[in-house]
């Protein structure tokens, strides 16, 4: 039994390959873009070389990913800027799992958590909040409430990088060659 007094039933969804709902996608905050307004102060030759990177990074379906940043750490200044990147989207794939399994209990919260957070680790957060959608179409699921959430965290966390974060991150890139 769930929260709300009953047990809710959650959907089989395909979770390899989720195609992002566009009207969920463009309710979600983007890490990327939020990283460029955030250093807009910045040269722009700069700011373009950021965000061709960030879009190299992308996952197909447009969402930056944690999968396609393993091989950044978060100081990991080679790395260039997406070391800030991936400071910014740390807590993306757990709030998404716990905003998908909101109101559930028991087995039916942890495998929807789960499964929330593998699909945000692998195809996005716009992937994931798709199919918590289309899992739960009884839930009580509000994507605003998800973008609040995301928008506060990537606040939170690009408050903790400091100017010589970012200055350093940018002297010690090595970029990548093509």
């Amino acid at each position: 039994m769930g929260i709300f007094g009953r047990r809710e039933e959650v959907q089989t969804v395909d979770v390899e390959n989720v195609p992002v709902d566009p009207g969920v996608a463009e309710r979600l905050p983007d890490a990327g873009d939020f990283l460029l307004r955030n250093l807009s102060d910045l040269p722009a030759s700069s700011l373009r070389e950021l965000a061709a990177e960030i879009e190299r990074v992308r996952h197909p379906n447009g969402s930056i990913t944690n999968r396609n940043l393993d091989g950044v750490g978060v100081r990991d200044w080679r790395s260039g800027p997406l070391t800030n990147l991936v400071w910014i989207t740390a807590a993306d794939w757990i709030i998404t799992g716990v905003w998908a399994s909101f109101g559930l209990s028991g087995r039916d919260r942890r495998q929807v958590e789960r499964t929330a957070e593998t699909i945000a680790r692998g195809q996005g957060v716009a992937a994931a909040a798709t199919w918590a959608l289309r899992a739960r179409p009884e839930g009580r699921l509000r994507i605003e409430s998800l973008a609040s959430q995301l928008e506060d965290s990537h606040s939170e966390w690009y408050g903790k990088l400091t100017n010589g974060d970012v200055i350093k991150s940018f002297k010690k890139w090595r970029r990548q060659p093509g």
